[in-house]
């Protein structure tokens, strides 16, 4: 039994149909278990109170036909009185007794003459004389009439009864009972199977149209259904699918006008660029050629005036390059693929040994994944976030940076170069990553302000974030995700 609720529920899991269809049978079953039982119980009192009734009234009736016989101690006269009932159903005996105890009439002629000696008979004749019920047992039932005369008691009555008809009647209840049970479940359960697959076919049609909306179709076939709630649900699907689809296609657009308008800034930006290279390039030239040709023939102020034209010059030269760069990463990256940030970290190294072995300090870099990436940009990635920590190392102790790699969710890595620099407050959190936002312009430390913003496209590119943690005197420490290659591990 305990096994029946989890068939239950397995079968119920499969589909709302079955769903409703074993619900609506459930409470039909239970109903009409309900019905039947309180049907039973009503039945069996009412057929208990038809058989005392009759037991009593055969009691009664011989009682009043033996009073002339009994004074008269007509032996076959009472044996007529108690032959009279014999037909009637359900009667096992009939006797009567004298006020001695005496049986002067029996169904069993055996017994005629003998005194009663049970615990029953003589409660009987020494009890008060009123009609009682003196043997009731599940199988049948005595009752017993006093026999008056003048006032006087002059003898007893007694019939017993069967109860085998109320068991029969019983179990016929029972019978039809349990047949309109199992005609209701079996009536309720087609019913319900009919309603719950009109139900279910309407929703059903509804989940083929959003299968065909997922596909990409754009033709909504109504459904055409008559005014209930399903139809109020289509006609819900229906607008909130126009909607879906008037927002796609503003966003569509406004997508599209990016995309145009990115890459005519980044076209702009790129040819702009190269296009500045050349008269910046013979502007920081002549410049050079007077510095070297006049320097100390011209007065002090014309000095500083070529060193400001010449240094002016160098930096433009760096902000046009790194400006490329930044150009070239959607224009001119390549296609992404596994990468051994290993190699890459080492790469940046090699292309920073000569400013690392100027500056002092340690690069302690741990094992490095494999990545989906473009291998020269990762390179670039790196050696920018270096040579930040280069630029903006602390005065007062030695460099010493830290590149670690750990195991994010979603099958991705997440990087950490950690430095021991003079770290940045956290209002500036975001504003590092905004190209051309320096937050040191005037100090000592040489950049245009695209570095980290290269590092914040790159690392988009590839499908990740990157952010920055700080403590201002202590260091910073620059996370950045990409995501895994063939779920590759770092190797030691």
């Amino acid at each position: 039994m305990t096994e029946l609720p989890v068939v239950l529920r397995t079968l119920a899991r499969r589909s709302l149909l079955r769903r409703l269809v074993l619900g609506i049978a459930a409470v039909h079953a239970v109903m009409m278990t309900m019905f039947v039982g309180d049907l039973v119980l009503r039945q069996r009192a009412t057929l208990a109170a038809e058989v005392a009734d009759h037991g009593i009234g055969l009691a009664r009736l011989i009682a009043v036909n033996s009073v002339s016989w009994v004074l008269a101690d007509d032996v076959e006269g009472l044996a007529e009185v108690i032959g009279s009932i014999r037909g009637y159903p359900d009667v096992l005996y009939a006797m009567v007794v004298d006020r001695h105890g005496r049986v002067v009439g029996h169904t069993d002629d055996s017994k005629l003459g003998l005194y009663v000696t049970d615990p029953v008979s003589l409660s009987l004749l020494s009890g008060p004389a009123e009609e009682r019920f003196t043997v009731d047992t599940g199988l049948m039932l005595e009752a017993a009439a006093p026999i008056v005369s003048a006032g006087r008691q002059i003898g007893w009555a007694r019939a017993g009864v069967t109860r085998k008809t109320l068991a029969l009647n019983l179990r016929g209840v029972m019978r039809d009972g349990v047949l309109y049970t199992v005609g209701a479940i079996l009536a309720g359960t087609v019913f319900a199977w009919w309603m719950a697959r009109r139900l279910t076919d309407d929703l059903r049609k509804l989940a083929e149209l959003a299968d065909h909306m997922r596909k990409g179709e754009r033709t909504i076939r109504r459904l055409h259904l008559p005014a209930t709630e399903i139809a109020t649900l289509e006609d819900a699907f229906v607008a909130m699918a126009e909607t879906i689809w008037r927002r796609e296609d503003e966003l569509r657009r406004s997508v599209d006008l990016l995309t145009a308008s990115n890459a005519d800034l980044e076209q702009f930006a790129y040819v702009a660029s190269h296009d500045l290279q050349t008269p910046l390039r013979e502007m920081t030239h002549y410049a050079q050629l007077l510095k070297r040709r006049y320097h100390g023939r011209l007065d002090g102020d014309a000095d500083d005036f070529i060193d400001f034209i010449v240094n002016g010059g160098k930096r433009m030269t760096h902000l046009i390059l790194d400006l490329l760069d930044y150009a070239r990463v959607s224009s001119q990256g390549r296609a992404l693929e596994a990468v051994s940030a290993d190699e890459a970290m080492a790469a940046a190294l090699e292309n920073l040994g000569q400013t690392l072995g100027e500056v002092g300090g340690e690069v302690i870099v741990g094992p490095l994944p494999t990545v989906l990436a473009d291998d020269t940009q990762l390179t670039s990635l790196f050696q920018n976030l270096l040579g930040n920590a280069v630029k903006y190392r602390h005065p007062d102790r030695a460099l010493r940076v830290t590149i670690t790699a750990s195991r994010e969710p979603k099958d991705m890595w997440r990087f950490s170069v950690t430095d021991n620099g003079i770290g940045i407050e956290a209002q500036y959190f975001e504003k590092i990553f905004v190209i051309f936002q320096r937050l040191q312009p005037n100090g000592g430390a040489e950049g245009t302000g695209v570095g980290l913003a290269l590092c914040r496209r790159i690392v988009r590119r590839f499908g990740g974030t990157i952010w920055v943690e700080s403590e201002p005197g202590v260091g910073s420490t620059f996370h950045f995700t990409l995501p895994a290659a063939a779920a590759a591990e770092p190797t030691p």
